[in-house]
């Protein structure tokens, strides 16, 4: 079989339009010219680019012949497997080639290199994307995004957390954000996405715009319009979405170092407060904890707050210094 023959082969065994004949000519060849060390023939589900393909070649190339005996002290006889073996790998090279230049000439591209971004507890983080799109992420949110967009899809990953988006308009490049339970799609507009772990439930609010949730797990569903001052809200356990009008009256108030609590545990809210004022509040009543409460809390002084809250919350106070809150 020439270099032709097998470069038609391989594109037609790639392309899946390889008869079962055509197939087995393909891999006898395979099994004929390559010895179990060598690299198998690529995935095309999972490319490789060519640079790492020539890359991986190479190293396996270096690694077989490292393993036989030093080449300075080979005899003929071992100098001819080593010069096979370089011949082999080439050969192999072509099929991989092949498939690379199949997979390139079909429209895709290499995936673009991807940002993780980790909030701490105590910050919300402002991100400008690279289509001018801008993302706010809550403390405790990590979001993944490409460092350029490729392709007609604007993709990104809200994998933890809490993130408000203000997307800019391109036409026929939909912005897609991916969580772990929905997506949402978008061509521009404003919107929050609420996917805390602990809450069991991903809330999508709209601010402006039109977005269209769909589910991972359901491909076949038609999607789920929401319009300004609309959400859905999936629950994680039974699978189930409810789409009603927007509680919060202004859903990216956390935006703008503004506290928001919606049926928070007021473990949680002490905690929050605790590092936004570089205090200790230290809580008696154990079962208090565990109380809900909404409530939007913004710059005020602390022994403010603590008002607010033990009015709410029937519950008594006392601030034992500058540094530190006994709530009974």
């Amino acid at each position: 079989m020439n270099k032709n023959e097998l470069q038609q082969l391989a594109q037609k065994y790639l392309d899946g339009t390889a008869t079962e004949e055509e197939k087995q000519q393909l891999n006898q060849w395979y099994d004929n010219n390559t010895g179990d060390e060598l690299p198998e023939i690529i995935n095309i589900q999972t490319p490789e680019t060519e640079e790492q393909i020539k890359q991986r070649l190479f190293n396996k190339i270096h690694q077989n012949m490292t393993v036989k005996s030093d080449i300075g002290s080979m005899d003929g006889k071992h100098s001819f497997s080593v010069k096979r073996l370089i011949i082999q790998v080439a050969s192999v090279a072509a099929v991989f080639l092949v498939a690379f230049m199949i997979w390139y000439s079909r429209g895709n591209q290499p995936a673009a290199e991807k940002q993780l971004v980790n909030v701490p507890s105590n910050r919300i983080i402002s991100i400008m994307l690279p289509d001018s799109s801008r993302v706010w992420l809550n403390a405790g949110s990590v979001f993944k995004y490409p460092k350029k967009f490729v392709g007609k899809l604007r993709e990104v990953e809200l994998l933890e957390g809490r993130a408000f988006f203000d997307v800019k308009h391109t036409a026929g490049h939909p912005f897609i954000v991916k969580t772990k339970n929905l997506n949402v799609t978008v061509l521009g507009t404003s919107f929050d996405v609420r996917s805390y772990q602990r809450e069991g439930t991903t809330k999508v609010s709209v601010v402006t715009g039109k977005v269209g949730i769909t589910l991972p797990n359901k491909p076949g569903n038609p999607a789920i319009m929401l319009l300004p001052k609309q959400e859905v809200v999936l629950s994680k356990t039974t699978n189930h979405v409810i789409k009603e009008a927007t509680r919060e009256a202004v859903v990216n108030l956390w935006c703008k170092n503004v506290l928001v609590f919606e049926q928070e545990d007021l473990s949680n809210v002490f905690k929050a407060l605790e590092k936004k004022y570089n205090t200790k509040i230290t809580v008696e009543d154990k079962e208090l904890l565990n109380e809900r409460i909404s409530i939007t809390l913004g710059n005020q002084r602390l022994d403010t707050i603590m008002e607010i809250l033990s009015f709410t919350k029937h519950f008594n106070y006392k601030m034992a210094n500058d540094s530190t809150v006994i709530i009974k």
